[in-house]
C-alpha cells in the first residue's frame, strides 16, 4: 500500500528521526480507518501499513484510541492551517469573491493531497464522544470560518443572498469533496463549482443591460 509520507498538509515531513516515525503511523493510521473504518482498523494493521513493529506503535502512542483521535486532529489542523494561510496571502483589499475562490482551491488541493485523513473525518468513524472533543472542536472551526467566508459574497452580491450561509457551505464543502475525492483535475471541478455558485453581480448587469 503507498502511504502518504508527507505532511498532513502536503510539506515534506520534518524534524526528528521519531517526529518522521510518528508521521508515518499516523499516515498509515489515516490510510487504515480510511479503508477499513476505526474498528477494523488494529495496531497490527498499522504496524504492517507503517513497516514498523506493533511495539514501536506503543512506543510513540499509548493506545490505539489516543493514535486514533491524533490522527483526526492532524488531518483537520493541517486543513485549517492551509485555509489560514492561504486567505492571509489574499492581498488586504481582496473583495470576498477572491477569498472565496482562494478557499475553493485551498480545501480542494487539501483533500486531493491528504485523502486518506480526508476520507477518515468524512467517514462514520469520526468521534462523538469525549475523546473526539478536540477534533469536533477544529473541525467547527473549519466550518465556520467557511461560513463566515459565505456570508461575506453573500453580502457583497456575489452569491444568492437567500439561503441560509450555513446550509450552503455545507453545500459548497460537500461539492468539493466529492469532486476532491473523485480523482477530476482541480481546474475542472473548480470551474464546474465555481459556475455552480456564480457570481450574481454579473447576473444582475446582464439583466440591467439587456431591459
Amino acid at each position: 500500500m503507498k502511504q502518504e509520507t508527507a505532511k498532513a498538509g502536503g510539506e515534506p515531513a520534518k524534524g526528528s528521526k521519531g517526529d518522521r516515525t510518528r508521521r508515518r503511523i499516523l499516515d498509515a493510521t489515516a490510510a487504515e480507518v480510511a479503508r477499513c473504518s476505526v474498528e477494523g482498523t488494529s495496531i497490527n494493521s498499522i504496524a504492517a501499513a507503517s513497516g514498523l513493529k506493533a511495539g514501536s506503535i506503543y512506543f510513540h502512542f499509548d493506545s490505539k484510541d489516543k493514535l486514533v483521535e491524533e490522527m483526526f486532529e492532524e488531518g483537520l489542523s493541517a486543513s485549517l492551517e492551509r485555509l489560514d494561510a492561504t486567505l492571509a496571502a489574499c492581498p488586504v483589499d481582496s473583495d470576498p469573491g477572491v477569498r472565496l475562490n482562494a478557499a475553493l482551491r485551498a480545501h480542494l488541493g487539501a483533500v486531493r493531497e491528504m485523502r486518506s485523513y480526508a476520507i477518515a473525518v468524512l467517514g462514520p468513524s469520526f468521534p462523538k464522544d469525549a475523546a473526539g472533543a478536540a477534533a469536533r472542536r477544529l473541525r467547527r472551526s473549519y466550518v465556520s470560518r467557511w461560513t463566515e467566508l459565505v456570508a461575506e459574497a453573500q453580502r457583497a452580491g456575489m452569491i444568492d443572498p437567500e439561503p441560509d450561509p450555513g446550509l450552503l457551505c455545507e453545500a459548497i464543502l460537500g461539492a468539493l469533496n466529492a469532486v476532491g475525492l473523485s480523482g477530476r483535475s482541480p481546474e475542472s471541478a473548480l470551474s464546474a463549482l465555481q459556475a455552480l455558485i456564480g457570481d450574481r453581480r454579473k447576473t444582475i448587469e446582464i439583466a440591467e443591460r439587456s431591459t
